[in-house]
């Protein structure tokens, strides 16, 4: 892994594989509170816009830890994709089941449709695609708020 704080290496140009695990570690320092929204937005703007590896020395000064690649923050580094394709469909991630369902509803209540309209005619087998809402409504019914909840716990 590179490390960041070398001091003789600020001037050494930034690849995407580094952006990455730079705005990966911002990821999850605001998973624990440690980033608000717009600190997270602004930090991360700045870390895909960095061309050297001094120009992120700034994004961490205030956390802890460091900057991602130095032996403290091994656990911020990602593995494989970068972490914002990773949280989405990690099994401990809500969102990511959130999305699975609403994605894969539709097409359960169009088999559920010609099933029950095959078997037992099409007078009331449309009610099926009331699944789509009720099971939208039923994942996304916080509305953040937990995320919210969280994030002002820390401030």
């Amino acid at each position: 892994m590179t490390d960041f704080t070398d001091p003789s290496e600020s001037r050494i140009r930034l690849s995407h594989a580094e952006r990455d695990q730079a705005v990966a570690a911002l990821e999850a320092h605001a998973r624990d509170g440690r980033l608000s929204d717009s600190e997270l937005a602004t930090r991360s703007a700045s870390a895909r816009a960095a061309v050297t590896r001094g120009d992120l020395a700034p994004l961490f000064a205030d956390l802890p830890g460091g900057l991602p690649g130095s032996n403290a923050t091994a656990t911020f580094a990602p593995t494989g994709e970068p972490s914002r394709y990773n949280d989405r469909y990690s099994g401990g991630s809500t969102e990511g089941w959130r999305l699975v369902w609403t994605s894969i509803i539709p097409f359960i209540a169009l088999i559920l449709f010609f099933l029950t309209g095959l078997l037992w005619g099409f007078a009331y087998s449309w009610l099926w695609f009331f699944l789509i809402p009720v099971v939208a409504i039923i994942a996304y019914a916080d509305g953040g708020r937990g995320r919210e909840r969280n994030r002002d716990r820390y401030r």
